[in-house]
């Protein structure tokens, strides 16, 4: 009797430690973490976050949710997952890198080193110029531009993003990573 009640107290405390919420939470912070660390590696190395340099974090993005998804599957879920719940495993993902990222970004250009907000000021005026824009049309989209480039709106900007990005990773990857129990169909076979 007392190998079944410690059985189930360890299959209980295994199921707190392997929630789709704790899975994701785990995930979620080991990719934020390796985003911050990127950025943190371009600004030192003074890599402008143009061309194929800004996909970088998307491919994180990409490959933190993949390898959450599966981990829950193969260890928390018996190696079976719905769509829905490899969905739901990385949206959570993505929201949690949305909420570091946001965080991140607005100690960053807050406290950290402000005058970066002026160099995407530049960099963005820069692009208009190169576009034909006069200085009249230049003056007023850079007025628009000043209202978006604040660390609050950066922020949370940078949650939505994550989020949204998220979103439609986690629709294209669960098709690849849902695997469905097909235990009952084998048990009991239709003739």
């Amino acid at each position: 009797m007392e190998t079944q009640n410690e059985e189930r107290t360890l299959n209980d405390s295994t199921a707190v430690k392997c929630s789709l919420l704790n899975n994701s939470l785990k995930y979620g912070l080991i990719t934020g973490v390796a985003m911050v660390l990127l950025s943190l590696l371009f600004y030192v190395l003074d890599v402008t976050m143009t061309g194929w340099i800004q996909y970088a974090s998307l491919v994180i993005l990409l490959a933190g949710i993949v390898v959450g998804t599966l981990a829950y599957r193969d260890k928390c879920s018996r190696g079976y997952l719905s769509y829905g719940r490899s969905l739901g495993s990385g949206v959570l993902i993505s929201v949690v890198v949305g909420l570091i990222m946001a965080i991140y970004s607005y100690l960053f250009f807050n406290f950290f080193d402000p005058g970066e907000l002026l160099k995407l000021k530049q960099i963005a005026e820069e692009k208009m110029f190169e576009k034909g824009l006069t200085d009249e049309q230049v003056e007023q989209a850079m007025s628009m531009t000043k209202m978006f480039t604040t660390p609050v709106f950066i922020a949370i900007s940078s949650l939505f993003s994550m989020a949204l990005w998220g979103t439609v990773f986690s629709l294209l990857a669960s098709i690849f990573i849902k695997k469905n129990d097909d235990s009952f169909d084998e048990a009991f076979p239709q003739s």
